[in-house]
């Protein structure tokens, strides 16, 4: 009886052995296969080549003036919008903070790329802050969107829920 047990214990912590072992090592804590939550409450590393997703939101602004919402942002990480030769220069105002589609915690962060397919001579697309947001540009430069070009939207949550965004724009290299 005790050899039947004891052949038992053995087999056990052999088995165990064995599914530990199968397991790839890393050099920073186990592996993640998939995350059941929209929440990771450590550090994130990817090996090889990663790709956030989100989409492109093409608007339709019926005057010259638009305020975009938090569904317009939260499912696309490039707004753009109808192009139009005849479309008069565009005023988009960002949500406010209370609704803005980052996390509620201070130093949540996320980015967008805002696209002026206009290409009227007249035609830009002008940045404006909803309520809340502290609107930033970079040194010499403002908030204003040149026709066909680009800018990227980069905004976090402060500790006190307001939101700071930074409208950096760039032009044609080419």
């Amino acid at each position: 009886m005790k050899e039947t047990i004891l052949s038992a214990v053995v087999a056990l912590i052999v088995a165990a052995g064995v599914v530990f072992t199968l397991a790839p090592e890393t050099t920073s804590g186990p592996s993640v296969g998939s995350v059941a939550s929209p929440d990771v409450y450590s550090y994130m590393n990817v090996k090889g080549a990663f790709s956030q997703g989100g989409g492109v939101n093409t608007l339709t602004p019926s005057s010259g003036a638009l305020t975009l919402t938090s569904a317009d942002l939260r499912d696309s990480n490039v707004i753009t919008f109808t192009a139009s030769t005849t479309m008069p220069a565009l005023t988009v105002t960002l949500p406010a903070t209370s609704t803005f589609p980052i996390g509620a915690e201070s130093g949540s962060y996320r980015n967008w790329v805002i696209v002026n397919p206009f290409s009227g001579a007249a035609t830009t697309t002008t940045i404006a802050a909803g309520a809340g947001i502290d609107l930033q540009e970079p040194d010499g430069q403002n908030v204003v969107i040149g026709v066909t070009n680009f800018a990227w939207l980069t905004c976090f949550r402060k500790v006190n829920t307001d939101v700071v965004c930074s409208v950096d724009e760039t032009i044609p290299a080419d």
